[in-house]
């Protein structure tokens, strides 16, 4: 028993189409892009946005965020004003303020 092959051969199989008119290059799909989104958390839009040339008030408002929170995702130490609680008394502030008296040599006698 012998086979024979006629034609030519071609190193990959041939593929049966539905219609040969059709171009067998792949186009794609523009639905594919939208599935391509990364959410950014909150701390990395502030960093986006700052890197962009925002300034941190235009961050925050555009965050609707507290601006303080956009110092603290970037970083920024921001100090805080001194309570009334912690100082001094204005009376000490202004004794503090003026010159020691020298005290004087007793006199002779």
């Amino acid at each position: 028993m012998s086979i024979s092959i006629s034609g030519s051969l071609s190193p990959l199989p041939s593929v049966a189409s539905s219609s040969p008119s059709t171009p067998t290059t792949a186009q794609p799909d523009p639905k594919a892009d939208t599935d391509d989104t990364v959410k950014l958390s909150q701390a990395a839009q502030v960093h986006l946005l700052k890197q962009q040339g925002q300034t941190l008030s235009q961050i925050a408002s555009n965050l609707s965020i507290p601006i303080t929170t956009v110092d603290g995702y970037l970083g920024i130490a921001v100090t805080k004003p001194a309570s009334p609680s912690t100082q001094q008394p204005a009376q000490v502030q202004d004794n503090s303020a003026k010159t020691p008296e020298t005290p004087t040599a007793p006199g002779k006698g």
